[in-house]
């Protein structure tokens, strides 16, 4: 078989990772896509604003450095995301995020992700006669390990360096690959005081800056992107809160890639145990065919124990109609 059909096989494996992820903001040059698969569903369920919202176990994922500044020294969760669960069954984002506040100024954070794809025929050309490869299902590991620091009051940085692991030992030329990524994150919160006690954040993430995924004699460049937030919370009184945040975001490698995203949610919580979050997700044509949904969450809250889930209103001719997440957080 010819090279030039083996990268077009290549190049449609890594299609279907990416068009699994609505928010990944990368297109089939790139790889490990996946990975950017939501995974924390309380975000999902606010359009993906996440980059200066604290108080969560997955912040891992979103912005390491608003872990500090969360109420509890200790999180952590699981959560589930069936990916374009209306097309392809089996294919899913695992993940599990933590974090340990050592003191007030010092803590470090944790995640994994797993992604496996739905099972895939590939077709290439041999001799100008098309004929089937095989069937695929590579899937995608990541581990995240971070250290944050207050920097000075109210404002904190953080230093995360993920591993990267992808299998595609199945497709004929092709191998398991690795790579090495390192994230920054900043975030800096005050109070309002005329204004209810509210309080006030920004925060930045910079995200998957490291090595090209190697899986075949063609090195893949990472999917990286900078995301810049802002939230204002208001707890109207002890039983009623109001939260709202919004993010910007722009990949800028792979650099034929480049696109922007957007991301508004609101959060209200109500008699201390329930939740109803909403919001709205922009992509431009380049974040995958412009991935525009509304999306809805609920969360109940009982003593240590957070469950939030979340709901895509896609429309009818989308890859993610009716997708969902679920996700379980213990704080302590």
């Amino acid at each position: 078989m010819s090279k030039k059909s083996l990268l077009g096989a290549i190049c449609f494996v890594l299609f279907c990772g990416a068009s699994a992820n609505v928010f990944a903001q990368d297109a089939p040059t790139g790889a490990g896509a996946s990975l950017l698969n939501p995974a924390d569903p309380r975000a999902a369920g606010m359009g993906m604003a996440s980059t200066a919202v604290n108080d969560n176990v997955f912040g891992v994922f979103g912005n390491a450095a608003t872990t500090l500044s969360n109420e509890k020294s200790i999180g952590f969760g699981y959560s589930y995301n069936p990916v374009q669960s209306a097309l392809n069954k089996g294919m899913a984002t695992h993940a599990v995020g933590g974090y340990y506040n050592i003191n007030d100024n010092n803590g470090i954070v944790i995640g994994f992700r797993y992604f496996r794809n739905a099972e895939t025929e590939l077709w290439g050309m041999n001799d100008d006669v098309l004929e089937s490869l095989g069937t695929v299902r590579p899937s995608d590991m990541a581990i995240s390990l971070g250290y944050t620091r207050r920097i000075v009051d109210n404002f904190t940085a953080a230093l995360t360096v993920r591993y990267v692991s992808s299998n595609y030992s199945a497709v004929s030329e092709m191998k398991n690959g690795s790579a090495f990524a390192f994230d920054l994150g900043l975030y800096y919160n005050d109070k309002i005081e005329s204004f209810f006690g509210s309080t006030w954040a920004v925060g930045l993430n910079v995200s998957n800056v490291g090595t090209k995924l190697n899986i075949s004699d063609k090195a893949y460049t990472m999917p990286a992107y900078a995301r810049l937030g802002g939230s204002i919370d208001m707890p109207f009184s002890e039983n009623h809160r109001l939260m709202a945040a919004l993010d910007l975001g722009y990949t800028f490698m792979p650099s034929s890639d480049a696109s922007f995203v957007a991301g508004l949610g609101l959060e209200y919580n109500f008699f201390k145990y329930g939740i109803i979050r909403a919001g709205y997700y922009y992509g431009d044509e380049k974040a995958l065919g412009g991935a525009n949904v509304a999306t809805f969450g609920l969360g109940v809250k009982a003593g240590p124990v957070r469950v939030d889930a979340s709901y895509w209103l896609a429309g009818k001719d989308s890859p993610v109609k009716n997708n969902w997440s679920v996700g379980l957080s213990l704080f302590f």
